[in-house]
């Protein structure tokens, strides 16, 4: 009985030491090999052993040892249920072996140097209802482990679980704060940013260092934000998923020539999709953690900065607006409209005193609901706001709901000439924006005040309004061009204008009605070559002689001469009132 106390008293102090260290002893690693190193001499064995669990629960690693072969700590693995070890894992119960040659489970493992021990006591290592690894002692001479023996190395496997918890907690706690100072360090140098009114060029760029590679900004359908960094190789489009406007959240796609992966982050207001921020995913490692949380925090940063431009963008757009608006709705005399022109200068925008009004429609219905859709009116108008800026400075530019108003100033554009190429560039700008929708233009005269831009935007109006009519799509129409045709639009009345293609065209439209020549379609040809009768011919793919065949059937028919100056400015303006009637060509 004094034995079995004298060796309670040693196991109880042996115990005390441990959870002193435990206290004392910060590195996890240095108090595990301790711990081993004294298990030998507390439990009377020759060689100590710790095998912890993989993360996925499925093998033992070789963690520490005080008498085995200590290059093999690290790299010696064995399936849980392999060997006693693998045994005691698996069951989570403790086995006493005095002879491992003689038991089923044993499995030497070369290079371990274990041949020289006989006897084993191992136990498992529990946290709870989680198994953390097993320990071992081990003895060259034969030994029968006594109940006693396994309760004392249990006590043991009990500190060791309770060190190893608290080293994982330590771990977590580690990592945590670190991504915390991470998330708070990215998280600063955006805010910085922002604050420090830096814009969204400055912010993609420390998106793109943050993340360890090249970052750019997309609209909501995918195409390139201009202005907001010019970063080499990144494509002009990318093609955003439909998930997004769903609610989705980062995804990686591959885009470019040749295609690389690329992570598309959104860039959201509540649940409004005001952008997508895209960044390519660098070669070789990288730090994953990082990377994320630059994206996360700067599409963050991203919408903050989108939403203030775009609400600075919309009052801008709304005062400049509300002034254009007024001057051109008309009725204005020279006083109120200089006034206006001062007030919109003070607001710095500076309306051209002499100017062309070019307006810009759709040209259909499907076209007319592309505009109004809210994305492509902002892409619309970064679109003609950034031609305008490279082509004809000063322009003044008008979005409204369904069309678009630009005013030149004659000193972007001297003559027609160059305002038309500015009203050309305008619809091939749009059309791009709205495609497959398309608009046409149409070109006032030159204003010679404040107050006559109105007059000019009528014209520009009456002009497209004329073109469509003729079923025109996709055009340039100036109102100067227009000619004697332009007396048509203060025509009101439609019962007029049928009256007068009746008198010119009557008997010709009646005509083609029984029979299949087309005379009208001559007609129109030859008005189209200015009345020259071989350009006409070419115009329609037919002889010489069959022209000159048709005229003199058009003139027998109907008893005009088209050879008569007056004749010919009556049946084009008789073909083009036809056309604006909406009737079908003969």
């Amino acid at each position: 009985m004094d034995s079995d106390a004298s060796l309670a008293v040693r196991e109880l102090a042996f115990l005390q030491r441990l959870a002193r260290a435990a206290a004392s002893e910060q590195d996890p690693g240095q108090l595990l090999s301790l711990i081993i190193r004294e298990t030998t001499s507390a439990t009377n064995t020759d060689v100590a052993s710790l095998y912890l669990v993989s993360e996925d629960g499925s093998q033992l690693l070789l963690t520490a040892t005080n008498g085995l072969n200590e290059r093999m700590v690290g790299r010696v693995r064995m399936k849980v249920g392999e060997g006693i070890t693998g045994w005691v894992a698996q069951t989570r119960r403790p086995a006493s072996v005095p002879d491992v040659s003689r038991d089923p489970h044993w499995k030497w493992v070369p290079g371990l140097d274990e041949e020289r021990f006989h006897s084993m006591l191992s136990v498992p290592i529990e946290s709870g209802p989680r198994l953390v690894g097993v320990v071992n002692v081990q003895s060259v001479e034969y030994r029968h482990f006594a109940e006693a023996d396994i309760d004392f190395l249990g006590a043991i496997a009990g500190q060791v679980a309770g060190i190893l918890e608290r080293a994982e907690m330590q771990r977590r706690l580690e990592v945590q704060l670190a991504e915390i100072k991470l998330s708070h360090d990215i998280h600063e140098r955006f805010t910085k940013l922002s604050l420090d009114g830096a814009g969204i060029a400055a912010i993609l760029q420390a998106v793109g260092a943050l993340a360890g590679s090249r970052a750019a900004l997309y609209s909501a359908d995918g195409f390139r934000v201009r202005g907001a960094g010019e970063f080499e190789g990144m494509p002009a489009r990318v093609a955003v998923p439909a998930g997004f406007a769903a609610g989705a959240r980062d995804v990686r796609v591959h885009a470019g020539r040749p295609p690389r992966p690329v992570d598309l982050v959104p860039v959201r207001a509540g649940t409004e999709l005001l952008g997508v921020l895209a960044v390519d995913v660098p070669e070789g490692a990288f730090d994953e953690d990082g990377r994320r949380r630059a994206l996360e925090h700067g599409s963050t940063v991203l919408a903050l900065e989108m939403s203030k431009e775009r609400a600075t963008a919309e009052v801008e757009r709304r005062l400049r607006g509300d002034l254009v608006e007024q001057l051109l709705a008309g009725g204005l005399d020279e006083d109120e409209a200089e006034r206006l022109a001062h007030q919109a200068e003070r607001l710095g925008h500076r309306l051209p005193a002499h100017a062309w009004a070019v307006a810009l429609e759709p040209d259909d219905a499907e076209s007319e609901s592309e505009i109004a859709v809210r994305g492509r009116q902002d892409r619309l108008d970064e679109a003609l706001s950034d031609l305008v800026r490279r082509r004809a400075a000063g322009s003044l530019v008008l979005l409204r709901a369904n069309s678009a108003v630009i005013l030149v100033p004659e000193e972007a554009a001297a003559d027609l000439a160059a305002v038309e190429r500015v009203a050309a560039l305008a619809q091939q700008a749009a059309a791009a924006v709205l495609k497959p929708g398309s608009v046409s233009a149409g070109v006032g005269n030159l204003a010679a005040s404040v107050a006559e831009l109105a007059r000019s935007h009528v014209e520009a109006r009456q002009a497209l309004r004329l073109s469509r009519r003729a079923g025109g799509r996709s055009r340039v129409t100036t109102y100067r061009s227009l000619g004697a045709f332009r007396l048509l639009l203060e025509v009101q009345s439609p019962e007029v204008l049928r009256g007068f293609v009746d008198e010119v065209l009557g008997s010709l439209l009646r005509y083609s009605e029984s029979r299949e020549t087309p005379l009208l379609p001559t007609l129109e040809a030859l008005v189209a070559a200015r009345w020259v009768r071989r350009a006409a011919a070419r115009a329609l793919g037919i002889h010489i002689n069959s022209m000159s065949y048709r005229v003199e059937r058009i003139q027998a028919l109907s008893g005009l001469s088209l050879d008569d100056p007056e004749t010919r400015v009556a049946i084009a303006i008789a073909l083009r009132a036809r056309a604006m009637l909406g009737a079908t060509p003969a």
